[in-house]
Parts: structure tokens; C-alpha cells; sequence
């Protein structure tokens, strides 16, 4: 090695740990930001689910449970428009009421989040029975079979669903 090469490495050293650091501080933000929208999306479906079964009360509460905060609320006829803001991120999502009354005992919150499931898993959640919630709500819990709660468990909460039992879920309070 010759005299005047001598220590030419620290300064390259020290620019590539510079880039590195750099690159780690980009992907955490990015990554970050992609977390936020996908929380937002979440939570804007299953408020425009739950709006349009039951009312903006609802549409918030599933929000919240979400992690989400509605921005706004608008009733336009059958459809319903929701924005919700979750960290740094906003999301508007749409959903319509269907008329009728409640199908085999389901609370219109329950519909909403079933449906929302039905979305996350790609196909409708078979359920065995509706039954009353352990706050004592009817209609704000279900019982599936053992191979639909495996399916169901991971993105139970996503949905707006809890788990209270091994093949129970009812509506997050």
C-alpha cells in the first residue's frame, strides 16, 4: 500500500453507512404511509358498511374500532359516503342499504361487518347460528364452524369482528 492511500477508505465508509441510513429512514416512511392507507381503507369500508345498516352513530363507531376517525358522513338516498382519516392517510368509501328487515336474526351492525369480512376472505362467511352479543345485544354475534373461525380468526378484527369463543365472533364494541 502507498503512502498517500493511506485512510482513502473511511471517507467511502462513511458515505455508504450515510446512504444506508438514508434508505432505512425512506422505507420506514414509505412503509409507514402505506400502513396509514391501508388503515384507512379499512376503516372507510366498514363505517360505509355499518353507515348504511345503521347511521352515522354506527358508521363512527366502526371507525373507531378500526382505528379510524370519520371526516365526514353523507346520506345520498340508498348510498352512503364516508371519509375516514386513520394516522395520516384519508379514505372514501361507499356503501348502499338494502331494504328489508334483519336476515336469520342479524343486527344490521353484524350484516355490515360480515360483509366486510366477506370482502377480506374473498367469499361469503357461512354462519351456523346468530346469537345475542355478551353485552346482551340480539343479533351481534355468530357461531361458524371450526374451519371457518381458522379462516375467520386472522382477519376477524380487520372486519370489525371479535372473537368470543373458539367458533364465536361477535360485533367489536
Amino acid at each position: 500500500m502507498r503512502r498517500g492511500q493511506r485512510g482513502s477508505a473511511v471517507p467511502l465508509i462513511a458515505l455508504v453507512v450515510l446512504a444506508a441510513g438514508g434508505a432505512i429512514v425512506l422505507l420506514g416512511r414509505v412503509g409507514g404511509a402505506a400502513v396509514d392507507r391501508a388503515s384507512a381503507r379499512t376503516a372507510a369500508d366498514a363505517a360505509a358498511l355499518a353507515g348504511a345498516a345503521e347511521g352515522p352513530i354506527a358508521a363512527r363507531a366502526v371507525a373507531a374500532s378500526n382505528g379510524g376517525r370519520v371526516v365526514s358522513y353523507r346520506q345520498l338516498g340508498l348510498d352512503t359516503e364516508v371519509r375516514v382519516r386513520a394516522g395520516k392517510a384519508t379514505a372514501l368509501a361507499r356503501a348502499q342499504r338494502h331494504g328489508g328487515g334483519s336476515q336469520d336474526g342479524a343486527a344490521p351492525a353484524l350484516r355490515a361487518v360480515l360483509t366486510r369480512a366477506a370482502q377480506l376472505l374473498g367469499q361469503a362467511v357461512p354462519v351456523r347460528a346468530t346469537t345475542t352479543s355478551s353485552t346482551g345485544q340480539a343479533g351481534m354475534a355468530v357461531i361458524v364452524s371450526p374451519e371457518v373461525a381458522a379462516r375467520l380468526g386472522p382477519i376477524a378484527s380487520q372486519a370489525g369482528l371479535c372473537p368470543s369463543g373458539p367458533v364465536r365472533f361477535e360485533v367489536c364494541r
